[in-house]
């Protein structure tokens, strides 16, 4: 056995002492040379570890600016003072406990103390002989009051625990990964083998990642803008502005987007869904993402913005900058029925539709239902089938509206009411006209971009955090469109007609819609049948059943080789419906005129821009361009070493030190050094009809509170001495 993997006792003055027993080139002696001091507590330190205790400087003793006098002592020296019922410690949900000089949090218990009043110890006094300067052990005293760690337990010694630069680099890759300390300090330990070579524990880990969050207190504002400015700098197609309050210079609000969110702005920002979302940030602002549909049918991101309020103003300054940035307004805009949002979307875009979220208001349909309504199944039934059709024009959606409220009763109702109202700004009646007007119907897009986002977020991140976990989000989003890009380049797709405008728009749709429009050329091969056909004049006139059994009118100009249909889908989602390919079938079309295959789903090679460009295309963020190499280069750099020295990095002779301060971390981290200078500090907490900041101060819906009253369980009335609902005082009164 090792003789450093164990100690041997001896008595003195009938009292028991311990003497660790390790190699005799470590033992220190009295008189001992140090050229160092540096080298004189490295080499305690070593020999401490190689003696299985703990040591910590003890203070020292200086003169002129020069150390005379170092005293280290072992870590029981002295006795614990203070009341353990004030000692701050961290203690994790599986049973990892901090020590006495790690990470505390505001959880407090009762706690021992290692302190034993040890006296073992070593010092070191200063010479200086004609210019020879150097250190001598003064004095040492080797003789312990306890037993010695056991070797099983060397791993947890604090002399043997030690984030190197290997560690602060996993851990610094894994903060960017948005990986938390736990799944940090469990990856470690299976890469290097198991818990007695990782080199430290889940709590030093921990400690890490809390000391880089503490160093971004009241500057992580001030980072953000500083990056942003940076990439401005970089890349004239960045775009950010923000708002300081003028009392305080704290942040009120701040819209950002790179200069490929504003070209895919330009491709695909006919319609656009703005949803705003909550506990993304420990400020509580709302984010709020602009979303639109791309070539490929998949969510694409086009610009975020964060406001303090959800007024009229916080909103009209978010849409202002945001038609700044893009140089001109959307098409159509969706959104919930936010107050604030209505008004800034009519004081600041003015040309633009104003859509409501179809979702949100028919999610509430079942609540607002009248319980005198017998058959509220069939009524909802009906009802939908009348909201979500796209075939009926605004004069027939009006006739069977009324037909259905006034056979069930509701006409009167004052939520029917108020939504028929406002019917032009949310029932598909009223965008049948509007080009691409069924592309999105509501704000799920926008929803699910939400969620995409709250994947990569917690509500505690500070801004650095969220911005670095932002842009995360919008690379995993843009490599998604590559991957399917790819996918349209290299596979093509299987035909299932013998149709020569099949292949055709196999060739230049993206596969995604490909798919879509395929199965309506099956449907006009395989299931529509002509039903008439007349001339008048110039005009060809074509009745059209469809799979549906629905008839739909066809009409063909012949001069002009224009074609039509009544169900305008080619106009509502930029696709040919099965009607007019029915027709064209009928008339040995071999080839999809160019301007009924459209823009809007072409593959990417082959897109045209639907607003037209207004910053450079080619416009790109370098600095983004570049950081896929540096990184790789730093995997490859880390894999070199690791596979250089990692059976030595973590030996018990080997604790290693970081050569990195939380600076240095924090630069590699979020890519932007601690700021000097603040212009902009962090917000107050704000306070949003979505940020509650529990679920008990969230106000419920009458259907939650319903569904809570019937899980309550029912007890004992003392008065009618029924297992019911209320209790003695409430007992005899009607019950809500």
């Amino acid at each position: 056995m090792d003789s450093s993997s164990y100690s041997e006792s001896t008595s003195t003055n009938g009292g028991g002492s311990v003497i660790p027993i390790c190699k005799p080139e470590l033992r220190p002696y009295e008189g001992k040379k140090i050229s160092s001091l540096e080298e004189g507590i490295s080499f305690y330190e070593k020999y401490a570890q190689e003696s299985c205790f703990d040591c910590r400087r003890f203070g020292n003793r200086s003169s002129g600016g020069v150390i005379i006098f170092q005293y280290i002592v072992c870590n029981r020296q002295g006795f614990h003072t203070v009341d353990s019922l004030d000692v701050d410690v961290s203690v994790s949900e599986d049973g990892n406990v901090s020590d006495d000089d790690e990470v505390s949090s505001k959880k407090r218990r009762r706690r021992g103390t290692k302190r034993c009043g040890c006296g073992a110890r070593i010092s070191f006094k200063f010479f200086s002989d004609f210019g020879d300067k150097y250190y001598l052990v003064h004095q040492f005293v080797e003789k312990h009051n306890h037993a010695m760690v056991d070797k099983d337990h060397k791993r947890f010694m604090k002399g043997n625990r030690s984030l190197n630069d290997v560690h602060y680099k996993f851990v610094e890759d894994c903060t960017k990964a948005n990986i938390g300390p736990t799944s940090t300090f469990n990856l470690l330990k299976e890469f290097f083998g198991g818990y007695d070579v990782v080199g430290c524990t889940l709590n030093d880990v921990r400690n890490c990642s809390r000391d880089i969050k503490e160093k971004l207190k009241e500057v992580d504002v001030q980072m953000i803008l500083n990056q942003m400015q940076e990439k401005k700098r970089i890349c004239e197609g960045f775009f950010y502005k923000y708002q300081l309050s003028p009392e305080d210079n704290k942040l009120v609000s701040l819209f950002w987007s790179d200069a490929e969110s504003r070209k895919h702005y330009h491709m695909f920002g006919d319609v656009v869904a703005f949803d705003t979302t909550y506990s993304t940030n420990r400020y509580r602002m709302v984010f709020g993402p602009f979303t639109g549909k791309d070539n490929h049918g998949c969510p694409i991101a086009f610009g975020a913005g964060f406001v303090s309020g959800e007024n009229c103003d916080a909103f009209s300054w978010l849409f202002t900058v945001f038609v700044e940035c893009m140089g001109v307004a959307p098409r159509i805009i969706i959104t919930d029925q936010d107050w604030g949002m209505g008004l800034a979307i009519e004081k600041v875009l003015p040309g633009t539709r104003h859509r409501l979220c179809m979702w949100h208001i028919m999610s509430k349909l079942f609540e607002k239902i009248p319980k005198s309504i017998s058959d509220r199944e069939k009524f909802s039934k009906e009802f939908k089938s009348c909201v979500w059709s796209e075939l009926l024009d605004p004069d027939e959606f009006d006739i069977l509206w009324t037909s259905i409220v006034e056979k069930y009763s509701v006409e009167d109702h004052k939520w029917f009411k108020d939504m028929f109202l406002i019917r032009h700004m949310w029932i598909p009646a009223f965008f049948r006209d509007v080009p691409m007007g069924s592309l999105m119907r509501t704000t799920s897009f926008s929803e699910s971009e939400n969620s995409f986002f709250k994947r990569y977020s917690k509500p505690l991140f500070n801004f650095a955090d969220f911005t670095l976990q932002y842009n995360n989000a919008i690379d995993a989003q843009r490599n998604q469109t590559e991957r399917l890009d790819y996918y349209d380049s290299v596979i093509t797709p299987k035909y299932v007609t013998d149709l020569a405008f099949e292949k055709q728009l196999a060739s230049v749709y993206t596969n995604r819609m490909f798919r879509v429009v395929q199965e309506l050329i099956v449907e006009a091969d395989k299931s529509c049948r002509m039903i008439s056909m007349s001339t008048l004049e110039n005009i060809e006139v074509f009745k059209v059943s469809d799979a549906r059994k629905k008839i739909f009118t066809v009409t063909h100009e012949i001069e002009t080789e224009s074609y039509e249909c009544e169900c305008k889908l080619f106009l509502r989602c930029g696709y040919l419906c099965s009607h007019l390919f029915f027709i064209l079938r009928n008339k040995d079309v071999n080839n999809i005129p160019e301007k009924y295959v459209g823009n809007r789903w072409l593959k990417s090679e082959l897109l045209k821009a639907v607003h037209g460009l207004t910053i450079d295309e080619s416009a790109s963020d370098r600095g983004m361009q570049t950081r896929a190499f540096r990184n790789k280069d730093h995997l490859i750099d880390l894999d070199n070493l690791l596979a250089g020295i990692g059976p030595q990095i973590f030996k018990d002779d080997c604790a290693g030190s970081s050569s990195l301060d939380k600076n240095d971390s924090i630069m590699n981290i979020y890519g932007i050094v601690v700021p000097e200078e603040i212009t902009a500090h962090a917000p107050d907490v704000v306070s949003t009809k979505g940020g509650a900041s529990d679920k008990k101060s969230r106000i419920k819906s009458s259907i939650e509170k319903a569904i809570e009253k019937a899980n309550k369980p029912h007890r004992r009335c003392g008065k009618c001495h029924k297992v019911t609902d209320h209790n003695a005082r409430s007992c005899g009164r009607k019950q809500t």
